[in-house]
């Protein structure tokens, strides 16, 4: 079955494997690769000792978000469109470099991934933004991609499947 949190979940597996040896500066000056977030970070009420999303953003970078943005159903398949956000964090350096460094790197991963878990066709085309205003030291970057998805196979509906009708 092919639906829109399955692409996310296996992008979000095809960006950490292509990412995993990219080590990138952290604010407290330790590195890693980035974090791969799926959809949107934990947005609920910050609790006693529960980081504020502000601070749970700061101590995230850097990371990949996936994030499904919409779809759409055509009369013989559908299709989700889904943005990939990189964000890093250099106090000195060109940080942004990492950034469309990360980028690229799933670009490629993608392009020689096609079809995505052997369901998801890429479609054209594929679009890359960095916005001119950058808070520096901070530096982010995103693709949006879409995606054909299959539609689920139309069965013979079976009496009282879905309970009794008047």
């Amino acid at each position: 079955m092919s639906t829109p949190l399955i692409l996310v979940n296996e992008l979000c597996t095809l960006i950490e494997h292509a990412t995993q040896d990219i080590l990138l500066e952290t604010k407290n000056g330790a590195f890693r690769a980035p974090v791969i977030i799926p959809g949107f970070f934990d947005e609920e009420d910050s609790g006693a000792g529960k980081p504020s999303l502000a601070e749970e953003i700061e101590r995230s970078v850097p990371f990949v978000i996936v994030r499904f943005l919409s779809g759409e159903e055509q009369a013989q398949s559908g299709s989700a469109t889904i943005k990939i956000i990189a964000m890093t964090y250099a106090k000195q350096g060109q940080s942004w470099r990492d950034t469309m460094n990360i980028l690229e790197r799933i670009r490629q991963a993608i392009f020689r991934s096609r079809p995505l878990a052997r369901q998801f066709n890429l479609q054209m085309p594929v679009k890359y933004e960095m916005p001119e205003d950058k808070p520096w030291p901070y530096f982010m970057a995103w693709m949006t991609t879409q995606w054909e998805i299959a539609r689920p196979l139309l069965t013979e509906m079976e009496e009282g499947m879905y309970g009794e009708y008047e």
